[in-house]
């Protein structure tokens, strides 16, 4: 029985996820530390929970300064061909992600 309710708390979780990294994306244009207050708690249920992030929100968010990563408004996106990879630049604090495609 204990193994089924931590099935539920952990799809609760996941959706609890879902839903501030949303939310974070939809504040961050008009107030960016609310923006970065969501994606605080997301890795703090992520880490509580142990719960892995989707590949999404995992490179949505900025490793560095916490930022929601939205192209051409928070982060410039640049595609490296000879590398073969996307190159996303945190405008907030200049850090680069490599994505490979």
């Amino acid at each position: 029985m204990k193994a089924s309710k931590s099935g539920v708390v952990r799809e609760i979780a996941e959706e609890r996820i879902r839903i501030l990294y949303d939310l974070a994306k939809k504040a961050y244009p008009d107030d960016p530390e609310l923006s970065k207050s969501y994606t605080r708690i997301i890795k703090q249920i992520s880490r509580h929970y142990k719960i892995t992030l989707s590949k999404e929100i995992k490179t949505g968010i900025c490793k560095n300064c916490g930022s929601v990563l939205i192209p051409g408004i928070s982060a410039s996106v640049r595609l490296v061909s000879s590398k073969k990879y996307a190159s996303y630049k945190c405008l907030v604090c200049g850090a680069e992600r490599h994505i490979p495609y």
